[in-house]
């Protein structure tokens, strides 16, 4: 994935804990402080690997979103995101409020970090430009056709969309993210998220590979070359004569199809 896409960040697996012996007995570090739930993700990107329960959890929307503790009352029925003025009425924010997703089950904690030192998370999460999101759906679609279960709110855009959602709806969503995590993270402008559940990461990242040689154009192939320690590293040799806007021509040309049908081409 890294390879063909030229990621800057790391790739990261998010397990749930679900019991305190389990976070207990995981010997790897605690994260240590009290912040938010993208901070985490953040610091998990930039190559650390930890456990955190709910005392290092500084954001309650997180909390509930990743079955740390019940939701607080004024939740389901909207109120809470109607009081931050974004929503024009009670109606639209408890309409808003039920799609959020929150991982119903209680859990314990968590272990977060690059997803090459945690094969059996749950969910993976990666950051991605707008280039690299066009590959990341063109793969997807390769794989399972067009992605059916997408949503976002610009709220809640790590815990909700990029955790939880993957995890409860057991597909691949992506996320503009939010305010709040742009400015902790300090994310930049062009970054979006993608999370998606574990047995759906190496599918994908064979989607994406498979759909190289007939999407990305001649720079783009010559700055995947630049990655590879071996010209077939990814299974693929990395191709410049090959491009789907070289094929399918008899498909929209009126002359070529009247051949196809007749036999005249094959």
């Amino acid at each position: 994935m890294n390879k063909a896409l030229g990621l800057k960040r790391c790739i990261v697996g998010v397990k749930f804990l679900y019991f305190e012996h389990e976070y207990h007995n995981l010997e790897i570090n605690e994260y240590g402080r009290k912040t938010s739930y993208c901070m985490m993700v953040k610091h998990a990107m930039d190559g650390n690997h930890f456990k955190a329960n709910l005392g290092h959890f500084a954001c309650r929307c997180a909390i509930e979103a990743l079955g740390l503790a019940d939701e607080m009352e004024g939740v389901e029925s909207g109120q809470r995101y109607y009081s931050l003025n974004l929503y024009e009425s009670r109606a639209v924010a408890k309409d808003v409020t039920r799609d959020i997703s929150r991982i119903k089950q209680k859990i314990y904690g968590i272990e977060i970090g690059p997803l090459d030192e945690l094969e059996d998370a749950d969910v993976v999460m990666l950051m991605v430009n707008a280039y690299q999101l066009m590959r990341v759906v063109q793969g997807y679609t390769y794989k399972w056709g067009i992605p059916k279960h997408l949503y976002m709110a610009g709220n809640q855009g790590v815990c909700a969309d990029l955790t939880a959602g993957p995890f409860e709806k057991n597909d691949l969503n992506f996320s503009v993210l939010c305010a709040g995590t742009r400015r902790m993270c300090a994310w930049g402008d062009d970054e979006i998220g993608v999370g998606l559940p574990i047995q759906q990461f190496e599918p994908l990242t064979e989607g994406i590979i498979q759909t190289m040689n007939y999407i990305d154009y001649p720079n783009q192939k010559d700055a995947i070359r630049a990655r590879l320690v071996s010209p077939d590293e990814l299974g693929v040799l990395v191709d410049d004569n090959l491009h789907y806007g070289k094929l399918g021509k008899e498909y929209v040309r009126p002359d070529m199809y009247e051949k196809l049908k007749s036999g005249e081409l094959e």
